[in-house]
This record gives structure tokens, C-alpha cells and sequence, in this order.
């Protein structure tokens, strides 16, 4: 068995429920659309940070690339979290009843 270490702990708690069911209400509180665009602005901001290349010629469609990526990610991970949290919610309302 390999080791699970507290960082590997703390990563899955954070990735793997905190944000997810956060994400969740917050698209509950002020709707999907706004949390999606949300998303979208942040990966766009992540990957306009995290660029190496210069803004001009060449480097200016690869730091673009980068923060499309950037962005379909957080956005397909948003959208993937609500969607399973919204799933989890349900079959413990279903469970209660």
C-alpha cells in the first residue's frame, strides 16, 4: 500500500468535496449561468498569470491557447462538481423521505 501523506489528504478533501459542494451552492444561491461565467473568468485570469511567452507575435496565440485551456478546465471541473453534488443532494433528500 502506498502512503498517503496529510498534503494528499488536504488535496482530496479540498478537490474532492469542499469546493464541489460549495460550487454547488453557490450555483444554487445565484444560479449556474453566473457560476459558469465565474469559472470562466478565473480561468481566463489563471492562464493570463500563468504565461510565459511574450505578448507579442508567437507568444501572443500561445499564452491565448494557454488561457483557453486554462479556462475550459476550471469550467468543465465547475460544471462536473455542481452536477455531482447536485446528484449526491438528491439521493440524500430521496434517503430522507
Amino acid at each position: 500500500m502506498g502512503k498517503i501523506g496529510l498534503l494528499s489528504i488536504a488535496a482530496i478533501l479540498l478537490f474532492g468535496l469542499i469546493i464541489p459542494l460549495t460550487a454547488y451552492r453557490l450555483g444554487r444561491r445565484f444560479g449556474f449561468r453566473l457560476l459558469i461565467a465565474l469559472a470562466l473568468a478565473v480561468g481566463l485570469g489563471y492562464g493570463a498569470l500563468k504565461s510565459d511567452e511574450p505578448w507579442t507575435g508567437q507568444g501572443l496565440v500561445e499564452n491565448l491557447a494557454l488561457m483557453l485551456a486554462s479556462a475550459l478546465v476550471v469550467v468543465l471541473y465547475t460544471g462536473l462538481s455542481v452536477g455531482a453534488a447536485g446528484l449526491v443532494a438528491s439521493a440524500l433528500t430521496r434517503d430522507r423521505q
